[in-house]
């Protein structure tokens, strides 16, 4: 009987031959043999999720992710296949896991992006998006998506902007030519709206307006509990951030920068030097960690209220 790594391989070679059925039964006989095969696991993974299977593509990168618990990617494929499944609460909370494992993880990013907006949370979903492009400039995926939401959120300018982007770095790419067509005729619309003799009112919509801002903040006591609950709780994870920012300040960064000052006066060595330097740039490492877990957590308040005022409308 073949050893497991033969199956496997031989599973790779169906694959490269497009024979998928013959990949799927060499991939499970290797699973059955090695229980423990992690790319066996992972690569049927990714064959179930492109047959829509998905419960079992689910299942799969879940064992990945408990034989290899520092495989971060096989949480965000799990979030993935939940964003395709639509449950996107369950893959917001399984993303989430994921980037507290690595925060500079660009796919995380941008499936937290398709999971927020598919709860309706754009302004979530864009911070989401942006992050992704910040840690991977070339993401095009990401440029395409944030200028959908940024389209669905009437910022005709700027969804007009990220389309351009994508399509600089990839000029066939074709959603985003979509989606740039899509803005180019919506702002030609709403420039069309527009009276000759200025804007002119719309009376439906400044009551509609008028009505929205009279209801306001019109909570149940139920419903304004559970806010104070939860302003209390982002309050206290910003709290215990800014904390932790202030104690790796004065435990490791301060005493590092001490060293240093001391160095460039006494010491000549250059091995001395490079290690102090390289401790430097580990404490700021870590210390950018730290201050972009803090502005995570304001965010939260700042767009809890958001929502506080959208649900109120």
């Amino acid at each position: 009987m073949p050893m497991p790594d033969e199956m496997y391989a031989e599973a790779k070679k169906c694959i490269q031959e497009k024979r998928f059925a013959d990949a799927v039964q060499c991939l499970e006989q290797t699973i059955q043999a090695d229980s423990q095969h992690v790319l066996a696991h992972e690569t049927l993974a990714g064959l179930c999720f492109l047959t829509k299977d998905y419960d079992r593509s689910i299942q799969l990168y879940q064992r990945v992710q408990a034989l290899d618990p520092r495989n971060t990617g096989a949480l965000v494929n799990v979030g993935a296949v939940q964003n395709k499944k639509k449950e996107y609460a369950a893959a917001v909370k399984t993303l989430r896991l994921a980037l507290s494992k690595d925060r500079r993880c660009p796919e995380a990013y941008y499936n937290l992006g398709i999971a927020q907006r598919g709860l309706h949370q754009n302004s979530m979903a864009v911070s989401a998006y942006k992050e992704a492009i910040r840690l991977q400039p070339n993401f095009v995926e990401a440029y395409t998506n944030l200028g959908n939401v940024l389209l669905e959120m009437k910022n005709h300018s700027q969804a007009i902007l990220q389309f351009r982007k994508a399509l600089e770095i990839q000029p066939d790419f074709e959603r985003a030519k979509i989606g740039l067509s899509a803005a180019l005729e919506q702002t030609e619309q709403a420039k069309s709206a527009i009276s000759p003799f200025g804007r002119l009112v719309d009376m439906e919509q400044v009551e509609k307006m008028n009505r929205a801002v009279a209801k306001r903040l019109q909570l149940t006591p139920q419903q304004r509990f559970e806010d104070r609950e939860e302003v209390h709780k982002l309050a206290k994870e910003s709290e215990l951030q800014a904390i932790e920012l202030l104690k790796q300040i004065k435990e490791e960064l301060s005493p590092i920068i001490l060293e240093l000052s001391r160095l460039s006066s006494e010491e000549t060595s250059g091995r001395v030097w490079e290690d102090g330097l390289n401790k430097c740039q580990e404490a700021s490492r870590r210390f950018n960690l730290h201050l972009e877990n803090l502005n995570e957590t304001t965010d939260k308040l700042t767009e809890h209220e958001k929502e506080i005022q959208r649900h109120s409308e």
